[in-house]
């Protein structure tokens, strides 16, 4: 544990880092193109550590580390919370008129058009939104620039590992060990062909199940067979019951219990346990089965058979739900694609993330997901952690789901963040009047509390499930 934590501190750090200063950046940027006054560029909030001032903006690193600000000339009653800790005492309260002029010019005669409060309502919408667009802007750059640099992921096989009994690929007649050469008449060179033609939703096969042509190979001699795909529970998904054959490992996480007994990159593992595995979904299913017990595993390299017991780790992957893993990936191909493929493929990642952060958020209103669900700082950093030990690639993928997570979250219409304001701005915009300031710091306040409490929460359960452990 100790020996990763350089490792889990540069990844929280690099992190959370990256996506607060591009969040503020998206606030800091608008002002500028707006003409707003911007006082202080803040990383953090609370007493400054480090700062310096360019042009009219001081720039700062202050002591706490979750989150930032951009403090804007004339912005009402966040001024007087990003003013908190500092030493700054107010003579006239917020919403007079000389209180609103002594927040705006505190440090320089700021002139008056030039203040937030001052600014056209559209474009205090667009200061407020901005931040919370640039993390989902970073999340599509980030997202579009792995699959650039990467290429598309592939299962480089096309011989049957598994096939499962009662399914529709049982009883076409299909074995483990057969090579499918064609699929209606197309040939496949590549897992995911096969599943492009016959598994994944929107395949272009609609209504109801029609036989389709298979060839395959076995012990040298091509066969025709014939396979009727079905439905799954859903409805949504064509079901045909085969898995690649695939034990050969990829990305093994350094430090984990993999890489400790010795697995790497090539191998290929033919035992679990008493039982010879052909297929990835067989060798995880064995490890998941045995969370802090020893597993005999055996593999190959070079032709030579090299064998270890492995411990897999304890891992909660929902509530109530414990699984082993000793942390190998399969092995994959990379297919590159063009500028054009890798942002068609970064959108459509960044919106499906989108989509399931939604759909998670929807089970926690809805009571399916508990509180012990969520997620704290530490958990963030264990993440980041485990995603740097695995590859930079990976702590990049973190970072862009992590950045959509901000997105979604920042924009709920709470007071204190992001939606908050601009549910005061789109009010002021459909009523064609302000909500008063009284308001709007008492609602912001109180939205400062409830959050406080629930940071202080989520950090709590963050300790009780480090622990535990």
């Amino acid at each position: 544990m100790f020996s990763n934590l350089p490792i889990t501190l540069f990844a929280f750090v690099f992190t959370l880092g990256l996506v607060i200063v591009v969040h503020e950046l998206g606030h800091f940027l608008v002002c500028k193109w707006t003409g707003i006054y911007v006082k202080t560029f803040s990383i953090g909030f609370g007493p400054k550590l480090l700062r310096r001032r360019w042009g009219e903006t001081e720039y700062a690193i202050s002591i706490i580390p979750f989150g930032g600000y951009v403090k804007m000339a004339g912005e009402g009653v966040m001024e007087e919370i990003q003013d908190t800790g500092t030493g700054l005492e107010r003579k006239y309260p917020l919403g007079t008129r000389e209180g609103d002029r002594e927040a705006a010019g505190r440090e320089h005669d700021i002139p008056a058009a030039r203040w937030f409060s001052r600014r056209p309502t559209w474009q205090r919408l667009a200061v407020i939104v901005a931040g919370s667009v640039a993390n989902l802007v970073l999340a599509f750059v980030v997202y579009t620039g792995i699959v650039l640099r990467a290429g598309l992921v592939e299962i480089p096989v096309t011989r049957i590992g598994a096939v499962e009994a009662g399914s529709p690929a049982a009883a076409a007649g299909l074995r483990v060990g057969d090579r499918v050469l064609s699929v209606d008449g197309q040939p496949v060179a590549v897992w995911d062909d096969i599943l492009t033609r016959l598994v994944e939703p929107g395949s272009g096969r609609g209504g109801e199940p029609a036989p389709v042509a298979l060839q395959v190979e076995r012990d040298g001699v091509a066969l025709g067979l014939s396979l009727t795909p079905r439905r799954d529970a859903t409805g949504r998904y064509w079901e045909i019951g085969i898995e690649p054959w695939d034990t050969e490992v990829g990305l093994v996480q350094r430090g984990g219990p993999a890489w400790q007994a010795g697995l790497r990159e090539g191998d290929r593992i033919v035992a679990v346990g008493d039982s010879v595995v052909t297929s990835f979904g067989a060798v995880a299913q064995a490890i998941n089965a045995s969370p802090g017990q020893a597993v005999r595993v055996a593999w190959e390299r070079d032709g030579s058979r090299l064998e270890a017991e492995i411990v897999p780790q304890r891992a909660e992957v929902q509530p109530d739900s414990v699984i082993g893993r000793i942390y190998f990936d399969r092995r994959y191909a990379h297919r590159k694609v063009g500028l054009g493929q890798a942002l068609k493929f970064g959108a459509a990642y960044t919106w499906s993330t989108i989509r399931s952060t939604v759909e998670v958020l929807g089970s926690f209103v809805g009571g399916k997901l508990g509180l012990e669900a969520v997620g704290g700082p530490i958990r963030i950093g264990q993440v980041a952690g485990e995603m740097l030990r695995w590859s930079f690639g990976h702590l990049m993928q973190f970072i862009a789901f992590f950045s959509v997570n901000l997105f979604l979250l920042n924009l709920l219409p709470v007071p204190v963040l992001d939606g908050g304001h601009a549910l005061f701005i789109l009010y002021e915009m459909v009523s064609r009047r302000r909500v008063p300031e009284r308001v709007q710091a008492i609602a912001t306040q109180v939205g400062l509390i409830v959050l406080l409490l629930f940071m202080t929460f989520v950090i709590v359960v963050d300790v009780l499930k480090v622990t535990r452990r």
